[in-house]
């Protein structure tokens, strides 16, 4: 046995104490990375400081020019002009100060607007536009290619319907709204020249306070940026964007670029676009190759939209240029001492896995041998006590691959582990037992090799087995598919398949039983039903007949215990006959037999008059029938014999739980525009609970002691949901215990064109 000496120095524990002491020489390498780091930092942020200075020049002097814009039409909305239009136009076309005609004073303004125009290169259109006659404009000049035009009257546009007209009508004196940028607009139409247009616009009140019109000026969004960044003579590369997504670009070099609209793009804008947030403040956009510096410009702080955004982009590499050489030298250092730590890490290293490689290459030869592990489980360092865990780890994992593989095997249904490809992976004992193929005849096989070919076009399974998907597709429980076995024979199964995931690799595990003999017997439980249901059917209709005449003959003869006995024989003679009824319709139902002569009748007529049929069963019982029809001459396409067959079930339902003196409501309503909701209510003692679930199946009885008294036969809601839902339609039910039951039958309306066809 070791010593306690010898095992602490043979302790994996000791060997990476040492290597950590090898390693403190490079913290102080980690440590001095990151006192550069930290400089560096520095550095970086002062240049971007200086990066935000220039923007914020940048962007002090593009809102000096819109407001200059702005500038420019409060001042020509004081000119003597406006308000000499404003009083000749109130007296009747002459000025009562002066004399001055409208027109006169009309002339005048003109030749303000096109001296203004011609000192601002980007202004294109100014425009003095009344309230009245729907926005009409009073002055208009238009920069023309080879000069200026005054819009003669007959020219001038209503312009109530822009949105420019309606935010410049909502300005209180001395306001300015700048519009977003869009093209101008002519008689409704964009204009063919595809100017980008932006809008001053300054309210005109006359002498009474009230609002007169407005002065516009359309100016040349291109090119008053563009004169702007000549202005400034920027040394980096610039950006003018918009919260829509508008940009133009001026670079370093001197050169502008056109325009650009979100709404359209003559070449692919700029990522950082879809990164800038217009909320009032100035962010540094850094990316891998540059660094950018974003300042929201407000315009109009009333306007949301009127914003603009200057982003200065400087490459990184310029803007880091005075740190760039520091840091090739520190990190050529430090790629040395790395170097060197590395080489006498992977040394030290390679010593102390060695035994682990050794683990590793013994364990991948016992699993590709199939031989016993042989661990180094004696060892007493930490190795030794990680080949003691796997060992038990693998112990136990070869039990419980036994136990898996004997639950498997002895497992009577076929069970199969097939690829995403439908190739066979593998599969139980009982797979041979059932298709009769040998083990290596089944792997690496398509599983197509156990079913026939597909001639069925009804099948749901897929054509090609090995089509991506089509494994996926069968995912699912109770399909009954035709399985072939290795002889040819053919034989109904039943397959449930699965998924699972080994390693991320999907897999597909089916389980596939035999079901020939479950298949015979429901075979001949159909001819039984079939055969004792016909044979009953002939002597029952004479026995009920007989019965019946007999009451009839022997009334009043008779003494009150045979008169009893007489009335009970008729009652379950009745009762037998409504359940071999019964299970007829339910045997036509499921051969698909039972034929439908569907034709449009009108729903509530045809309500009523099952109603009015039945109003003898409801007094029998003091139960009192009652309809409501609101939807008029409603058309549904049904048959009328199985409507009235499935109707009456409802009501007999209704009546037989309804309390003496009770009222069963029939209604009908528009549940939807186009289908009809015909309702039975009733107040009795309503479903419950536990037996909601099953109110629809076969012989299904909430109070089997109640029905079979009353002579139901479990059957009625059954035949009732299978004949509505052949209509197209659907039942459903409401109930409270102790307060009654409503059911609804849902019918689509049946046009009128459809009763004609």
């Amino acid at each position: 046995m070791l010593t306690r000496t010898s095992r602490i120095t043979s302790s994996l524990r000791v060997k990476i104490t040492l290597l950590a002491c090898a390693a403190s020489f490079a913290t102080a390498l980690v440590m001095s990375g990151l006192a550069y780091l930290r400089t560096t930092e520095i550095s970086f942020n002062t240049a971007i400081e200086s990066l935000a200075g220039e923007s914020r020049l940048a962007a002090l002097q593009f809102r000096e020019t819109f407001r200059n814009l702005g500038n420019d039409a409060t001042i020509i909305a004081q000119m003597p002009p406006i308000s000499g239009i404003i009083r000749s136009r109130e007296h009747g076309d002459v000025d009562p100060e002066d004399g001055s005609l409208t027109a006169q004073w009309e002339q005048r303004l003109a030749t303000i607007f096109t001296s203004v125009m011609r000192t601002h290169p980007s202004y294109n259109q100014i425009r003095y536009i009344g309230i009245a006659d729907n926005g009409r404009e009073l002055v208009r000049v238009n920069r023309v290619p080879d000069g200026f035009e005054t819009v003669v009257s007959e020219n001038l546009q209503e312009k109530a319907s822009e949105s420019y007209f309606r935010h410049g009508a909502a300005l209180p004196p001395g306001g300015v709204f700048f519009s977003p940028v869009t093209y101008n607009r002519e008689h409704g139409q964009i204009d063919s020249a595809m100017i980008p247009t932006v809008r001053g616009i300054v309210p005109v009140f006359g002498p009474d306070g009230e609002l007169f019109g407005m002065i516009v000026i359309n100016a040349n969004y291109e090119t008053m940026l563009a004169e702007t960044f000549r202005t400034i003579e920027l040394s980096t590369d610039t950006f003018i964007v918009t919260q829509a997504g508008d940009y133009m670009e001026y670079t370093a070099e001197g050169t502008i670029s056109h325009l650009e609209l979100a709404s359209n793009y003559t070449r692919p804008p700029p990522a950082f676009l879809t990164r800038l947030q217009f909320s009032g403040g100035e962010a540094a956009l850094v990316e891998a190759d540059s660094v950018k510096y974003f300042i929201e410009l407000p315009i109009d702080d009333r306007f949301d939209h009127a914003s603009l955004g200057i982003v200065v982009s400087v490459p990184r590499d310029e803007l880091m240029a005075p740190v760039l050489q520091t840091q090739r030298q520190s990190l050529v250092l430090g790629a040395v001492l790395i170097l060197l730590s590395s080489i006498v890490t992977a040394l030290i290293a390679n010593q102390l896995t060695k035994p682990l490689r050794q683990m590793t290459q013994e364990i991948s030869r016992a699993r590709s041998h199939l031989r016993p592990i042989h661990l180094p489980v004696r060892d007493n360092d930490e190795i030794g006590e990680l080949a003691r865990a796997f060992q038990l780890m693998t112990e136990g994992l070869q039990e419980n691959e036994f136990k898996t593989r004997s639950i498997i095997n002895s497992v009577v249904d076929g069970l199969i582990v097939v690829d995403e490809f439908g190739n066979i992976d593998s599969y139980n004992p009982a797979c041979e037992r059932i298709f009769g193929y040998e083990p290596d005849e089944m792997t690496g096989r398509s599983v197509a090799m156990l079913l026939p070919p597909q001639a069925d076009p009804a099948s749901d399974l897929p054509p090609d087995l090995s089509a991506p998907g089509a494994i996926r597709s069968l995912i699912g429980a109770g399909r009954e598919v035709t399985g072939q076995r290795k002889d040819g024979s053919t034989f109904p199964m039943d397959l449930s398949v699965s998924e699972i995931l080994l390693n991320n690799r999907p897999l597909y595990c089916g389980i596939v039983r035999d079901i020939t003999e479950r298949k015979q017997v429901n075979i001949m439980k159909d001819e039984f039903i079939s055969t004792v249901n016909h044979e009953l059917r002939t002597p029952l209709t004479s026995i009920h007949g007989a019965l019946g005449l007999l009451k009839i003959k022997t009334e009043g003869r008779l003494d009150d215990k045979s008169a009893q006995l007489l009335e009970l024989a008729h009652n379950s003679c009745q009762r037998l006959t409504t359940l071999v009824n019964d299970i007829l319709d339910l045997e036509k139902i499921a051969a698909g037999k039972i034929e439908y002569h569907m034709e449009a009748v009108e729903i509530c007529g045809l309500v009523g008059t099952i109603v009015a049929q039945n109003d003898s069963m409801a007094e029998a019982r003091g139960v009192t029938l009652r309809r409501c029809c609101g939807i008029g001459a409603t058309l549904v396409r049904l048959d009328q014999n199985r409507f009235n067959q499935a109707l009456v079930n409802l009501l007999s339902n209704a009546i037989r739980y309804s309390p003496q003196g009770g009222e069963v409501m029939v209604s009908a309503m528009m549940s939807q525009s186009d289908r009809v909701r015909i309702s039975v209510a009733d107040h009795g003692p309503g479903i419950p609970e536990a037996f909601r679930s099953k109110v629809f199946e076969r012989f299904a009885q909430a109070d089997s002691s109640l029905t079979r008294q009353e002579g139901s036969s479990g059957l009625g809601l059954n035949i009732t949901q299978t004949l509505i839902e052949a209509f197209g339609g659907a039942v459903s039910f409401e109930t409270e215990e102790g307060q009654g039951t409503v059911f609804h039958l849902d019918l689509p309306v049946s046009s009128r064109q459809e009763e004609a066809a």
